[in-house]
């Protein structure tokens, strides 16, 4: 039986997959639903949550395309007590070893911008999309979504497949970061 997380982990995986590829990195939160209910009711109205609803209700939050490392950002952040999770969905461009050891080779520095732009146009490139969720209480899952091909498209999913990135997201949980705020 799949956990609530990894029920939340899906649907927004689908939710944000129903927008295509090339996009921006995308948060959200995880609020209780029957909690959604009692706090917020026109929002929870606006949202179609019912008190009868169980698992977890994400919520998109604004996000601030910066150009900052995505490890800066989320050291920023800290969530209100009402917050049981956070899912963060964005995407990278992945090349096999054998692919990038060849870029490597015709004289390519992978810290460059040439070395990114060949990457681009490689004809082993893989688009990525990776859901991660993280609850307060230390629960994580994951679903990566690989562009194969032309309409070919993988998925994996587990707990730990981006550990960075989870400790990461469970660090903007720890006390000392928690937020005040709505």
């Amino acid at each position: 039986m799949s956990s609530a997380l990894t029920l939340a982990v899906h649907e927004i995986e689908t939710f944000v997959a129903a927008e295509g590829w090339d996009q921006p990195a995308r948060m959200f939160a995880l609020a209780l639903a029957p909690e959604l209910v009692a706090a917020e009711p026109d929002l929870a109205e606006e949202l179609g949550i019912d008190a009868s609803e169980q698992g977890y209700v994400p919520i998109e939050q604004e996000w601030q395309d910066d150009d900052r490392p995505l490890d800066d950002v989320l050291a920023t952040i800290g969530w209100p007590a009402e917050v049981h999770g956070c899912v963060v969905a964005l995407e990278r461009m992945v090349l096999p070893d054998e692919a990038e050891a060849e870029l490597v080779a015709q004289g390519y520095d992978p810290a460059s911008s040439e070395f990114a732009r060949e990457a681009l146009d490689h004809p082993a490139r893989r688009d990525v999309r990776m859901v991660i969720g993280v609850l307060r209480d230390g629960e994580r899952d994951c679903r990566l979504r690989v562009q194969q091909g032309e309409g070919v498209e993988t998925f994996t999913d587990g707990p730990d497949l981006v550990p960075g990135l989870s400790n990461a997201l469970a660090a903007t949980f720890e006390p000392s970061r928690e937020s005040d705020e709505d």
